[in-house]
């Protein structure tokens, strides 16, 4: 058994990012919160598919029972992305405590989105969750890694890179995931990216201001305001809340009495959240998806 280890911030909590959202019932993960161990499956080109089980003792560790040393530095920074490590949550936090209801988001460390370990498996799944059901979603996601995922040794399946979902086609996608209208819009994903018309890293910069972040993202296809919104979320920016059905049941339940209200009211109740918006809304129908089905929160989205 091979190790790496990742220093975490004080306010980490491995549990809260990975129940954050729905991700985490989406292969490759496989969460086991009887022993607080995340499971993933990693491709790396060159190198295969490595099991990996992920635990938090203080710090963040990576275990594999193959030899991580060809892969150290490029798994350092997936998990990265993948836990936002690099997300600082005291100003969130602090806003938490001012707000009884919001007392337990802070004490929960809740803040961090589990996220894919790159942009293309987020968008991927992001495209997935447009107009269908949550069963839907990871029904797709698991037909598309059982497709052309590649296998580590204990038979789990990565998530395709593009180039193997490019291989796969867009009829494939349709017919064998059941992507349906979505199929097109990840095919052309997948092709962007390996013919180098599409380039992830310029689209995704950091340097770039947040709205023109919102903008670029729209450049990926099958992404429109939603999605950008959500791989800003993604990003550790929060400013731009990812308008849904979901939003409109929640909002008007919580905060209007189920009455039929714009969504320019609903977004309003989020503006005194500042650049924490998104978070400010998320943290609430986490709470409610908590207090409903427990720990794990296994209906989230």
């Amino acid at each position: 058994m091979t190790r790496l280890t990742l220093a975490t911030p004080p306010d980490f909590s491995l549990e809260a990012t990975v129940v954050s959202h729905g991700w985490y019932v989406l292969p490759p993960f496989r969460w086991d919160a009887a022993a607080g161990r995340l499971h993933r499956v990693e491709w790396f080109d060159g190198d295969g598919a490595f099991d990996l089980v992920i635990r938090h003792d203080g710090r963040l560790v990576i275990e594999s029972k193959r030899d991580l040393a060809p892969v150290r530095d490029e798994l350092r920074a997936r998990m990265r992305r993948t836990f936002q490590l690099h997300l600082e949550l005291g100003e969130f936090h602090e806003l938490c405590k001012k707000r009884k209801s919001h007392r337990p988001v802070a004490e929960a460390k809740f803040g961090r989105l589990l996220c894919g370990s790159t942009l293309f498996e987020d968008a991927v799944k992001i495209v997935a969750t447009t107009n269908t059901a949550w069963s839907q979603t990871v029904r797709m996601v698991t037909q598309l890694v059982d497709a052309c995922g590649q296998p580590a040794a204990s038979g789990a399946r990565a998530f395709p890179t593009p180039a193997q979902v490019a291989a796969l086609g867009d009829a494939a996608l349709r017919e064998r995931c059941r992507l349906g209208y979505r199929a097109p819009y990840v095919d052309a994903l997948a092709r962007g990216i390996v013919s180098g018309e599409l380039d992830l890293g310029a689209i995704s910069d950091a340097a770039l201001p947040t709205e023109e972040l919102f903008k670029s993202y729209r450049r990926l296809p099958g992404i429109g305001p939603y999605g950008s919104a959500h791989l800003l979320a993604m990003d550790g920016r929060h400013d731009y809340i990812a308008v849904d059905t979901e939003f409109h049941s929640f909002v008007r339940r919580r905060h209007f009495r189920g009455e039929e209200t714009s969504d320019s009211d609903m977004l309003a109740v989020y503006e005194r959240w500042g650049r924490w918006k998104y978070m400010g809304y998320w943290s609430e129908l986490w709470l409610d998806l908590s207090r409903k089905v427990g720990k794990g929160v296994e209906k989230s989205k």
